[in-house]
């Protein structure tokens, strides 16, 4: 084409632009658009230009959306064939500035305000010039470029913020003058964070990184970078997790003066190393330990000497791969993030105070002993977050817990954890203590005798909650373990005598006991862990409880106040009992401490403990060795001095309540205790058992029955003191004490005599004295009860054998037509 004809297009066209029809300049535009794509050589590109920039850049503001879009379009056609001269972005860029670089929204198309952030993003990259060697054209544009994005990283279209994010990064690589206002792009860039789409927060993120590395070393808007970035750690995209993750590392590699924001930038990276995604993980991992190799360099005569003593800490977790002593060290250095993170382990959120903890764990793992001299502020926020009502956050904190055992200074950690331990008796502080015990070297057995001492106090073993016995039980059982490594196996020298072993193995008993007595009645489970681990300090545990238990037994306290069952020394006394039993080593002592806890507990504390005697009396033949002599007056006492007093009647339905526990206690005897040997006891006690049987309460009556079941011969006037009774209460309103009253009527049986006369007028007295009573059982037959039938048949089966005449000629003056008739025939007949 030649010069004129050139001319007169560009003429035709500038006169047809200016039209006032819409379809004329759209034809108009669109004719330009083909002449410069396919037509227009690069060599006349700025003629054209030159001659149609007027008109067309006055088509971004025409009233329809076509003509813009397509005015938009030829510019960027132009820029491709123009050659990188500045002078061309002095007429473009101003142009678009006033279009979306306002305070108020001109542009109000979507579409074109992102193809004009486009447009932007190719000026840029046509003037780039990183290093200033072209004289930076992309400066003369740089405050309407910074005007342009301060407005549309808060555009409300989500690609033109995505893309105003884009192009903070590219102009900060293209031109060495972004460090004059990068400033202002901060807090618009912190606005996309929180974006709903993940690629919008990602952007943003990587901005924000950009820009922090175009800011002055001593801005504040560094630290607000890293503050607005921090929260998208927990994002739940692990891609935005990785960003925030990279922009970390990037910080530690590239910023300037980056060794003093090492604190504030290190919870970026360490967060990411904990991450549940191993592609987070990886990545992150890869980069930190490129920043770990620059500092190595820059620090090399410092690291080079620690490098040749630095040795893997004994006991190192397999579970972790120890850090590069660079990555050890930068953090090292920056121990100032310990403040932060213990104040984000203290949130109310969960996720805040999880993500904390792993961040405090990554820290650990990386400063090992350096961190020693934190413990003493890290361990009461550690110990209260071990008993974080999180699972997953008290899971991490007792993490940290076994990292602090296993690479701190024994010496340092130990003495404060025990001296607040013996401050502060928490769950949290038992758990960090039993963690960091457990996973420490072998220094921690010279303290063991001191450890159990503290566990031994009753504010530490008196603790009721169930996890705390539980946790307790945990830590007793590792201490047990110790225990036989340093004075059974004797595994370090010079720690092992015998009272030393005789004064741990006592403590340790009694720490286990006081766990099986309190879980007694509450928590089987805990209560059978308690004896497992018993076990495991002797297996003989008859053997424990003879050299100890009356020491324990001896040092309880409080048994002289009003105590209830609720009381801690009453619920003790009473596992104690239910978990051992009666034995003699320790008979004198339980007594008396039974005895007095008895007299001066509230009914409610008495019928706690009857209730535990009683089950432990149906053992006494398991648990109580020796002859029937042996056995005799050890029982004597027991029922004298704890159980008769108590069976006398009192008033008040208190009283009547604990008088049925102590009726049960001897029903329990009864049964617990050789038949040979109890009926030595009983005929002392008759004349309080008449009397009970006939107490108001169904309870008491029933086991005052029971309790006569057990009964052998007696002489007449005891007979006739329990038949009368017995028989009143064939009539009970209970049906349990009904049959228990007719299958005791069968135990009564007349004892021999001193000589035959005797025996024969005892006899005849009892058979008058049995007449009436047999007459009652007879008219009771008709009751339609079958159990109450069924003992009645019993016990006169059983009287038959000594009686038979007696019944036998009662049972003829019953009816032929009696119902029961047939069954009198037939007890007759086999006796």
């Amino acid at each position: 084409m030649t010069e004129n004809e050139l001319k007169t297009e560009m003429e035709t066209f500038c006169a047809n632009v200016q039209n006032p029809e819409r379809m004329v300049r759209q034809r108009a535009i669109k004719d330009l658009l083909d002449f410069v794509y396919r037509k227009l050589p690069r060599e006349e590109a700025p003629a054209v230009f030159d001659a149609t920039y007027l008109h067309i850049l006055r088509c971004y503001a025409d009233r329809f959306e076509i003509i813009r879009n397509l005015a938009i379009t030829v510019v960027g056609e132009l820029l491709e064939k123009l050659p990188a001269n500045e002078f061309y972005l002095g007429y473009i860029v101003p142009v678009i500035a006033r279009r979306i670089g306002q305070a108020e929204i001109v542009e109000e198309s979507e579409e074109i305000r992102l193809q004009l952030l486009e447009q932007l993003e190719a000026i840029v990259r046509k003037y780039a010039d990183p290093d200033g060697s072209s004289g930076d054209p992309l400066l003369k544009s740089y405050d309407n470029l910074i005007d342009i994005l301060v407005k549309t990283l808060k555009d409300p279209f989500p690609a033109a913020q995505k893309q105003s994010c884009e192009l903070v990064k590219l102009l900060a690589e293209s031109t060495p003058s972004m460090h004059y206002r990068a400033e202002a792009l901060v807090t618009p860039a912190s606005g996309v964070l929180k974006h709903r789409h993940s690629a919008n927060r990602i952007a943003a993120v990587e901005a924000l990184g950009v820009l922090a590395l175009n800011i002055h070393a001593n801005s504040e808007k560094i630290v607000q970078i890293i503050v607005d970035i921090s929260p998208l750690l927990m994002d739940g995209v692990p891609y935005v997790r990785r960003a925030c993750g990279r922009v970390g590392c990037l910080m530690l590699l590239k910023l300037r003066d980056r060794y003093s924001f090492f604190y504030r930038i290190l919870p970026l990276v360490l967060n990411c190393l904990t991450d549940d995604t191993a592609e987070v993980r990886d990545d992150i991992l890869v980069r930190w330990q490129e920043a770990g190799e620059l500092y190595y360099k820059e620090n090399e005569t410092e690291l080079a000497k620690a490098k040749l003593i630095d040795k893997v800490p004994a006991n190192y977790p397999t579970e972790y791969d120890r850090p590069t002593l660079p990555c050890r060290a930068i953090v090292q250095r920056s121990l100032r993030i310990v403040n932060l993170v213990l104040h984000e382990m203290e949130e109310w959120k969960e996720d805040i105070r999880l993500h904390a903890t792993k961040l405090l764990k990554i820290v650990v793992l990386h400063a090992e002993k350096t961190f020693s001299t934190l413990f003493m502020e890290v361990n009461p926020v550690l110990c209260k977050t071990c008993m974080d009502s999180d699972k997953d956050v008290a899971a991490e904190a007792l993490k940290v817990a076994q990292l602090c055992g296993i690479l701190l200074d024994y010496e340092t950690w130990s003495k404060h954890a025990l001296t607040e331990f013996s401050k502060f008796y928490t769950l949290g502080h038992l758990k960090c203590l039993n963690a960091m015990y457990q996973s420490s070297g072998v220094e921690r057995f010279k303290d063991i005798t001191k450890i159990v001492s503290l566990l031994t106090d009753t504010e530490v073993c008196h603790q009721l909650k169930e996890s705390y016995q539980q946790e307790l039980l945990s830590f007793s059982e590792a201490l047990v373990c110790d225990f036989h490594r340093v004075f059974t196996a004797n595994e370090i020298e010079g720690l092992a005598n015998e009272s030393d072993r005789v004064s741990t193995e006592k403590m340790l008993y009694t720490v286990i006991l006081k766990s099986a007595a309190f879980a007694y009645e509450d928590s089987q489970a805990i209560r059978d862990r308690a004896l497992q681990v018993l076990a495991k300090l002797n297996p003989d545990t008859e053997q424990l409880h003879e050299h100890h238990l009356a020491d324990v037994i001896n040092s309880l306290e409080n048994l002289e106040s009003s105590n209830s069952d609720a009381a801690e020394s009453i619920l003790l006394l009473a596992g104690i009992v239910f978990v051992c039993g009666f034995r003699r080593p320790y008979d004198d002592a339980l007594r008396k401490a039974l005895g007095t806890a008895l007299e001066h507990a509230i009914p409610q504390g008495k019928i706690k403990l009857f209730s535990s005697i009683s089950i432990a009396m149906l053992r006494w033949n398991e648990t109580m060795c020796g002859s029937p002599e042996e056995q005799t007056p050890l029982l004597q006492e027991f029922m004298t001095d704890l159980i008769s007093p108590y069976l006398i009647w009192a008033a008040g339905r208190s009283a009547e309540s604990v008088r049925a526990m102590a009726t049960a206690c001897f029903c329990a005897m009864s049964q617990g205790v050789e038949n040979e040997i109890f009926i030595t006891l009983l005929p002392r006690e008759l004349k309080t058992l008449a009397g009970l049987i006939e107490d108001n309460s169904i309870a008491t009556r029933a086991y005052a029955l029971r309790t006569l079941l057990a009964m052998g011969a007696l002489d007449f006037e005891n007979l006739k003191l329990i038949a009368y009774a017995v028989v009143s209460r064939l009539d009970d309103p209970s049906s349990e004490v009904r049959e228990m009253a007719a299958r005791c009527l069968g135990r009564l049986q007349l004892s021999a005599g001193n000589s035959d006369d005797d025996d024969s007028s005892a006899r005849a007295r009892w058979e008058d004295t049995l007449k009436p009573i047999i007459s009652t059982m007879f008219l009771h037959l008709e009751n339609p009860e079958l159990k109450l039938r069924a003992a009645i048949l019993e016990s006169l089966g059983r009287l038959v054998v000594h009686h038979h005449s007696l019944i036998k000629g009662l049972a003829n003056e019953v009816a032929e037509g009696c119902p029961y008739k047939k069954d009198l025939d037939n007890i007759l007949v086999h006796q």
